[in-house]
């Protein structure tokens, strides 16, 4: 099945136009930032101008090592259940690292594949289980960047299930190199190439439209979405940012371009009315601590994942703050 991929040229005409003034000191634009995504605490580390940035200590392994059969990571891996969050959308990941379902009336679109084939089998098809849902009605998979921890249960879910695998064509370029950027041996193999994204691209499955950005800079061809969800009679955007961290290393230029993306993103969210930031590392939106409230949500009470205007916030940290950090690298500190 051919997926329906429809450029958006009205909005990726314009140029990104950052607010944060690069005159103004590192540490005024990470305060700025930090008051901006003041409601998501969880990206505060990416503002803080004392600690160096450093490459993360895994060992190298090559594009092709698998990891099958390898149990998986006890830190990442604890008993976090499957959760409904919207009408037609659900958290299946684990304590470290997210997958969500976008159930739509044509079959289920999948964001990302967690570690490994363990974590897929168990937190996504039993997840997937566990909430009503049939996993064989996966469709797509579209893997947000080209790092492990979100494309390493493919081998299970394409093999199983058989959806079309979307990510951006420089990611896919990335996955195959004979030498990974990043690389761990809990995690699984890479994707074979399928479906290449372009920039401001849409996927359309049934009566959903999922909007597809490329965001570099967390890797060269992260992608970002945007899609409607709803609640009861209420209906919401999500702005899903496609790689949060940093863990690259004091790359100015990188940086920079990190920051930009996020400045366009965020831009592009506000045309679309997004009012909920979302991404694929649950301890980084608050989507441990939304999921915690769902506990206790009384009828009627408002949705713990909805942030209003304040999801621009997110955007607005991301952008403020790695552009301070590209500054303290510029001046030398």
């Amino acid at each position: 099945m051919k997926p329906l991929l429809v450029p958006l040229f009205c909005l990726i005409v314009f140029q990104p136009a950052l607010a944060a003034d690069s005159a103004i000191s590192p540490q005024a634009l990470a305060e700025q930032g930090l008051k901006a995504g003041a409601r998501f605490p969880g990206l505060a580390d990416i503002c803080d101008l004392s600690r160096p940035l450093a490459l993360p200590a895994t060992p190298p392994a090559s594009a092709t090592e698998s990891t099958q059969g390898r149990p998986a990571r006890p830190e990442t891996s604890a008993d976090l259940e499957p959760q409904k969050v919207f009408d037609n959308l659900y958290f299946l990941g684990t304590g470290g690292v997210a997958s969500w379902a976008i159930k739509t009336s044509e079959g289920i679109i999948l964001i990302d594949a967690l570690d490994n084939n363990e974590e897929a089998k168990q937190n996504i098809e039993g997840g997937l289980e566990k909430l009503g849902l049939n996993p064989h009605d996966i469709r797509y998979l579209i893997i947000t960047h080209a790092h492990g921890d979100h494309y390493g249960g493919q081998e299970f879910l394409v093999n199983t299930y058989k959806p079309k695998v979307l990510m951006s064509e420089a990611d896919w370029k990335e996955l195959e190199k004979p030498e990974l950027e990043f690389s761990n041996p809990d995690w699984g193999i890479p994707p074979k190439r399928d479906v290449s994204v372009k920039d401001g691209e849409t996927i359309t499955l049934g009566d959903t439209v999922v909007q597809l950005y490329v965001t570099p800079g967390h890797t060269p061809g992260t992608l970002s979405l945007i899609f409607p969800v709803s609640d009861g009679a209420e209906g919401h955007v999500v702005g899903l940012w496609g790689g949060t961290g940093m863990r690259f290393g004091p790359d100015e230029q990188r940086i920079r371009t990190y920051s930009a993306s996020a400045g366009r993103f965020r831009d592009i969210a506000e045309q679309q009315s997004v009012d909920v930031f979302m991404s694929n590392h649950p301890a980084r939106d608050g989507a441990l601590e939304a999921i915690a409230k769902f506990k206790i949500r009384s009828p009627g009470e408002p949705n713990p994942f909805v942030a209003g205007h304040a999801a621009l916030g997110a955007f607005e940290l991301l952008r403020d703050c790695s552009l301070a950090q590209a500054e303290r690298i510029q001046q030398g500190n």
